[in-house]
């Protein structure tokens, strides 16, 4: 395991085709994706994982796996999703597994992860959405920085 950087609980690398049984975990779930668009299928999980290895390749920022420290457990997904035309344009994403909810780990990786785009110059604008109804999500967004412009 390839470590990028890392916060005090949490370890951010590379998604692998090893965690897609942990991903799906997550994205398979209704209840965790209810504000994002619906669950999503193994297959297309095992071309994202590839396509997020690509991006990170090609532009050094990608959406990365979130591993807690103390279990080695995966917990979630946090980076960025941006336009290939403008790849310094970050739009902040965030999904965690609803066993790890609760734990202030959305706040710290979100944090994290932007501090690491900044310390490395990866991004000139990050932006973050959510869903309305979404609370946990919209009170994570806020306490890391984010501004409300609108729904």
């Amino acid at each position: 395991m390839s470590i990028i950087f890392e916060s005090e609980r949490l370890l951010f690398r590379l998604m692998e085709q090893t965690d897609l049984s942990a991903l799906y975990d997550m994205w398979g779930d209704a209840e965790t994706l209810r504000y994002c668009g619906g669950t999503t299928r193994k297959e297309r999980i095992t071309k994202i994982i590839e396509l997020d290895r690509e991006y990170y390749a090609l532009y050094g920022n990608t959406i990365f796996a979130v591993v807690e420290k103390s279990s080695g457990r995966l917990a979630g997904i946090c980076g960025g999703q941006f336009d290939k035309q403008y790849p310094l344009h970050v739009e902040a994403i965030l999904h965690l597994n609803k066993l790890f909810w609760g734990k202030g780990y959305g706040t710290e990786a979100l944090r994290t992860y932007i501090r690491w785009l900044r310390d490395n110059k990866k991004a000139r604008l990050v932006f973050a959405s959510a869903h309305p109804d979404n609370a946990a999500s919209v009170n994570m967004i806020s306490k890391c920085g984010f501004i409300q412009k609108g729904y």
